[in-house]
């Protein structure tokens, strides 16, 4: 406990974890949700009288330092901040924040530093489970048909709050099918940290490819070989599509919707945006949804995609129920703020009703619930936290304007009209200068997911000079070209717009 008031708290270093999970549960029976930012914010000076005058919380009353440290975070116009690094610094912990639990049983490594023994146990367990049966629920087939094919069991959640808890308990799923192989009881799936050179285990049996052993559509018979460009087409089309970009501004990111992407007006140029331009990038299996998990190189990748929400989960004190909601705006995303506080929307097909019992709940600490951790990649990278920039905000907000950055946004597109997934490519003078991805199924229209979120929009985030002195363009490209050509025309999608914003920090 400090002795004297913080001069300057912040949401994420002090304020958040001055409520118990008692306290919240208390308070939410009136109303209002003490994990929620702007619950405290707005009602701020209630908070303020009650903890004050010490009948707040009941039989527990804050010290005078907490209520002076309370008023100083008012008084500085409510800042977010960032989360405090260590437990020293933790003053105002009235949750476990810092975990003593033993080392996680499952240890996911990158791949690139797996011992021979374990990359031989790798192969084993993945030879084994493709050779199974279709119809057994442990099978390859079984496995990676959860994501979309064979219809009409379509379980895969893209492009909205659920996203990443629904592929963790995926991950969860698939690996645990590897562990039913006898002998291979202890193995882990690696993740290819894709800001890296595809790894070259990748490109030989038993991951380089997989054969349908069944039909599963029209377009894809029994026979069908999973496809990839050649490897130095993946190696650029990364580097085209801002991959790497887009996963390091995710990880500099404090709020939920800013690390996520996509939904409830964030600039869709974080972890989402990442994750569709990296399908799009190694194709042409993996940029169609429909098939895309039936290529190997599909579980390392998004192995990769749940290490980095863990992360981030890590670096937001975020690793429990209380934590995650901290970083939610319920205000402006209450969709994610009800996945974890719903029971109807808790649910996670198929692995909520099968034996894994998996909900957007029992996923949130990987490494105390699931027993699932991650060692550091090989080519470690930490990206520190940036201030929040915003296109637009509240005028009661005071602010500072980025004048060598701008947001680009290209909206208004009618995905539902697009049949499959499709690049949006931005032009100066005729020129493209930056590209974005966005992975969908050809039968869009018959994706719930796709048509609950049926506006798309990009965001290109350049230094001024990119963009400065030329005339810019747009033109979206389809994956599949049989259709309309390589150009989709604007007026079948809906007739998109661009604009140009500065970026607004406020802290």
């Amino acid at each position: 406990m400090t002795a004297t008031p913080v001069t300057n708290p912040t949401w994420y270093a002090q304020i958040r974890d001055m409520f118990t999970s008692v306290d919240r549960a208390h308070m939410a029976r009136q109303g209002l949700d003490l994990a929620s930012y702007d619950a405290v914010m707005n009602h701020a000076g209630d908070i303020y009288q009650q903890v004050a005058a010490g009948n707040m919380p009941p039989g527990n009353p804050w010290p005078a330092d907490w209520v002076g440290t309370f008023l100083n975070w008012m008084n500085n116009g409510y800042p977010k901040g960032v989360p405090v690094t260590q437990a020293s610094q933790a003053d105002f912990a009235a949750r476990s924040l810092f975990s003593t639990a033993a080392p996680a049983g499952r240890m996911r490594k990158d791949i690139t530093t797996l011992s021979s023994n374990e990359l031989e146990q790798l192969k084993k367990a993945f030879s084994a489970i493709k050779a199974l049966d279709p119809a057994d629920p442990n099978s390859y087939f079984v496995q990676a048909g959860y994501h979309w094919f064979p219809a009409p069991n379509t379980y895969c959640m893209h492009h909205v709050p659920g996203y990443n808890p629904w592929h963790r308990a995926y991950l969860v799923s698939f690996e645990n099918a590897l562990r039913s192989v006898p002998g291979c009881e202890n193995v882990t799936l690696p993740y290819w940290d894709i800001t890296t050179p595809f790894p070259d285990v990748l490109k030989s049996p038993p991951f380089d490819q997989y054969v349908l052993p069944k039909t599963i559509g029209a377009d894809f018979p029994e026979g069908y070989v999973t496809t990839r460009f050649d490897y130095d087409t993946i190696a650029q089309n990364l580097i085209d599509n801002g991959v790497t970009d887009d996963v390091n501004r995710a990880m500099s990111k404090t709020d939920w919707e800013d690390f996520h992407g996509y939904w409830s007006g964030a600039s869709h140029n974080t972890i989402i945006a990442a994750h569709d331009s990296g399908h799009d990038s190694i194709g042409p299996t993996m940029q169609q949804q429909e098939v895309a998990a039936f290529d190997p190189v599909f579980w390392f990748f998004h192995c990769n995609w749940d290490r980095l929400f863990w992360e981030w989960q890590k670096k937001m004190l975020a690793t429990d129920l209380q934590g995650l909601l901290t970083t939610i705006n319920e205000a402006t995303d209450p969709i994610s703020f009800q996945i974890f506080n719903d029971s109807a929307l808790e649910v996670l097909n198929p692995f909520t009703h099968s034996a894994l019992e998996l909900n957007t709940l029992a996923i949130i600490d990987s490494a105390g619930q699931l027993d699932i951790d991650y060692e550091p990649p090989a080519e470690a990278s930490n990206v520190d936290f940036l201030p929040k920039t915003q296109r637009t905000l509240a005028a009661n907000k005071q602010f500072t304007v980025e004048t060598d950055r701008v947001n680009v946004r290209v909206s208004g597109i009618n995905r539902l009209k697009i049949p499959g997934s499709f690049r949006v490519h931005l032009q100066k003078d005729g020129k493209t200068i930056a590209s974005r991805a966005l992975f969908q199924p050809v039968e869009v229209q018959s994706c719930a997911n796709c048509v609950s979120n049926a506006m798309a929009q990009f965001d290109f985030e350049l230094p001024m000079a990119d963009i400065a002195g030329g005339k810019l363009s747009v033109w979206v490209e389809p994956v599949d070209k049989t259709f309309v050509g390589d150009r989709f025309p604007q007026k079948l999608m809906g007739n998109p717009v661009i604009d140009v914003h500065l970026l607004l920090q406020t802290e």
